[in-house]
Formats: structure tokens, C-alpha cells, sequence
């Protein structure tokens, strides 16, 4: 089943579309419209999944029920900063990491607890200590954000992840796989933390794991064009030219 709809929002409202369509007829199985206003959005969100999911009869646990109602953040602005600062992480710049980092440190400011905000910095400061000159600061920010985000959500996976990815940085690799798991463990469609996990397992050498977790965040993400080129490269490496093509394509 395939989601889409659209959002519009003017004036502190929102106005929200929806269907649940199934990819093999094209017949809608579910829609629903939402006039409300925006101090709603979490609620709407948390009643949109849930009512996914009871139409594909998919039974929540309580851990996932809890999650869905949930709310990241109880400051709108937060969650808007919040938003804006990840969709210039994805940008994958360093000029947009800077950018982003100012974002997301508004959000904190806004939210001191807001777990995602910490997270997501964390992944910043990573990203510009394996690309912007190494250097200690970076690292030890990446550190900071990691850890005061798990000690806000011991059960996020995104704080998980981002405190993967740290431990990798200081050549922690026991710990960071640990943080992997569990981050695979809570949310299995976190493409961050199959990625990183990846490149972790491929500096130590573990390439044949390294090429499968490559392969399950290319699933979860196949917008993603990192992936794809890297575990091409390392089946060039290894003398498997059809499969690095089949991987590129």
C-alpha cells in the first residue's frame, strides 16, 4: 500500500488529505480529510497511523502504540526548527551542516528536551568531523549530543544511532555496533543507523556485513544515493564487476 495526500497551511491552520491506496488495483482503501488547527499536528499524525494501521489490520504492540502518541515536542516552533534543521542535514554540505546546526540549536532552545534536536546535531557535528578536518570539537560535540539525547529517550532510535555513529568516531566499534542494534531493534526503518553501521563494519574490514547493511538501508531509503555507490565499491574492490553495475544502476 502506497500513502499520499498533501498539506496546506495558512494562519495557524492546517488543512490535511489523505488516502491509503493499494499498489495493485489503485483502489483507495482509506481516506480522510483534516481541518484543524495546527496546534493539533501531533494528534492528527498519532490518528492518521493509527488508522493506517487498523486498516491493514496490523496489530501495534504497547512500545509502538505508546510511540504513536508520543509527541516529539510539545513546542510547535521547536518542532519547525526542528524540521528545517534535518532537511539541511540532508543536503549533505558543509556550509548546510553549519546552517542546520544553528536550526536545530534554536530548537534545543525552545525545547531543552527535545530528543530528536540533540540527535540530529549529533549527526551534524559527525558529518563535519569525517569532512570538515577532523577536527576534535566536532567529535566531541558529536559525543555531548549523543549522549544528553539518550539520557533524555533511552528508547529513541534516532538517539541511538546518532550515538553509533559517535562511538565510531573515536574507533569505539563494540559500542557503536550496540547502538546500532538497538536503534535497528526499536525503529527498522531507520535508514541512518543501517547506513552507519555499514560504514563502521567496513572500516573494520567486515565488508560481506558491511555490503549487506548497505543493501537494507538502500530498502528502507532508495532515494539515497550514497549507498548505492559505495557498496558498488566494494564489490569493484572485490573483483565483482556485475554486481558493482547491477548496484549503481
Amino acid at each position: 500500500a502506497v500513502l499520499e495526500g498533501s498539506v496546506r497551511k495558512a494562519e495557524g491552520r492546517l488543512r490535511i488529505a489523505a488516502q491509503l491506496i493499494n499498489v495493485e488495483d489503485g483502489c483507495s482503501l482509506w481516506s480522510e480529510r483534516y481541518d484543524r488547527e495546527l496546534k493539533d499536528i501531533f494528534a492528527i499524525q498519532d490518528e492518521i497511523a493509527r488508522s493506517i494501521a487498523a486498516t491493514l489490520k496490523i496489530a501495534l504492540t504497547p512500545r509502538e502504540s505508546n510511540a504513536l502518541g508520543k509527541a516529539p515536542t510539545t513546542d510547535l516552533e521547536a518542532y519547525d526548527y526542528y524540521l528545517r534543521g534535518r532537511q539541511f542535514y540532508y543536503q549533505y554540505k558543509n556550509r548546510s551542516m553549519e546552517f542546520a546546526l544553528k536550526l536545530l540549536a534554536r530548537a534545543i532552545e525552545l525545547d531543552p528536551t527535545y530528543v530528536r534536536a540533540y540527535a540530529a546535531s549529533a549527526d551534524c557535528y559527525s558529518f563535519l568531523f569525517m569532512h570538515a578536518g577532523s577536527k576534535d570539537s566536532d567529535r566531541d560535540q558529536s559525543d555531548f549530543m549523543s549522549r544528553r539525547a539518550l539520557e533524555l529517550d533511552p528508547d529513541s532510535a534516532e538517539a541511538h544511532a546518532s550515538r553509533g555513529v559517535a562511538c565510531s568516531l573515536k574507533h569505539n566499534y563494540g559500542e557503536a555496533e550496540s547502538e546500532f542494534e538497538k536503534a535497528i531493534h526499536l525503529d527498522p526503518t531507520l535508514f541512518e543507523a543501517f547506513y552507519f553501521y555499514a560504514r563502521a563494519c567496513f572500516e573494520q574490514g567486515k565488508r560481506e556485513k558491511a555490503i549487506q547493511l548497505y543493501e537494507k538501508s538502500i530498502e528502507v531509503n532508495p532515494q539515497d544515493y550514497q549507498a548505492p555507490l559505495l557498496v558498488a565499491q566494494i564489490y569493484a574492490d572485490q573483483g565483482e564487476e556485475d554486481k558493482a553495475a547491477a548496484s549503481r544502476r
